[in-house]
């Protein structure tokens, strides 16, 4: 006799829209789906998943696999999407991150001049507008792995700057890179940061690196720190600003209770994913 499966339902959901935003948010929270479990979650019949997934393939959002299918895998980087340090930090806090990357995304609207920093977390944010498809939405970024997440994205118009890649994070640094930034204007930034504590402000593990953080938090009209709860309190080599230039921080519901009512305090938004 076959093991009995066990599913959480979601009711009976006989809108399409409705299933395709269920499956994308499984896709972003596991990686990959199981066209049985669907079915089942769902409540339809596999053939109407197996139809909701050649759809959504069909709109690059997902690829099938044998039994269900996983994330788009946007590896036109991916011989360089393995190094040591990118990969084993984009494998941590991963449920964190995702739920971040969700809540920064309803900081965005259709029409937004933005800028993503280099960084996991907002690799994942470039997943998440990816899968979205927010749109019309303008994206700056010295980050040459978000560019490629967000490359052909319809309804996108995507400025990568030049300068120097600092092979850790995929980021570009440097005088062109500060020359590119210092040419642009931003209604959003979101960045990354290493350590964000509320008496030694933002910080981060290359000079560089900081520098590129600091220009471009100076050319947006807010600024938006995306940031688990492993960063807060932390402090970092490099010091890119007092955390008074920051207007809000997005974080997850294990950040420290006693820093974050200190953040608000200051007067900066805490949003907890």
């Amino acid at each position: 006799m076959a093991p009995l499966r066990m599913c959480t339902t979601r009711g009976n959901m006989t809108n399409g829209a409705k299933r395709a935003e269920f499956i994308l948010q499984e896709l972003r929270r596991l990686g990959r789906v199981d066209a049985e479990e669907l079915s089942c979650q769902l409540e339809v019949n596999t053939s109407t998943i197996r139809r909701d997934l050649e759809r959504l393939e069909k709109q690059n959002l997902l690829r099938r696999v044998h039994g269900g299918a996983v994330l788009i895998d946007m590896l036109s980087y991916s011989a360089y999407g393995h190094e040591l340090t990118f990969q084993t930090n984009m494998s941590r806090q991963v449920e964190e991150k995702t739920r971040i990357a969700q809540a920064a995304l309803h900081l965005i609207q259709p029409g937004d001049t933005i800028a993503l920093s280099p960084g996991t977390t907002t690799t994942y944010l470039a997943r998440a507008i990816r899968h979205t498809q927010i749109q019309p939405l303008t994206v700056v970024t010295n980050a040459v792995n978000i560019a490629m997440e967000l490359a052909g994205t319809k309804g996108i118009t995507l400025t990568l700057t030049g300068g120097l890649q600092l092979d850790e994070f995929f980021a570009l640094v440097g005088p062109l890179a500060e020359q590119s930034l210092s040419q642009i204007y931003v209604e959003k930034a979101f960045l990354g940061v290493t350590g964000l504590h509320p008496v030694y402000g933002l910080t981060g593990p290359n000079q560089l690196e900081t520098l590129t953080h600091r220009l471009t938090m100076q050319r947006a009209q807010q600024t938006i720190i995306l940031a688990d709860h492993t960063k807060i309190g932390k402090v970092a080599l490099h010091s890119i600003t007092p955390i008074t230039t920051m207007q809000t921080l997005v974080t997850d519901r294990d950040a420290p209770t006693d820093v974050v009512m200190h953040l608000q305090e200051m007067g900066i938004t805490v949003c907890m994913a």
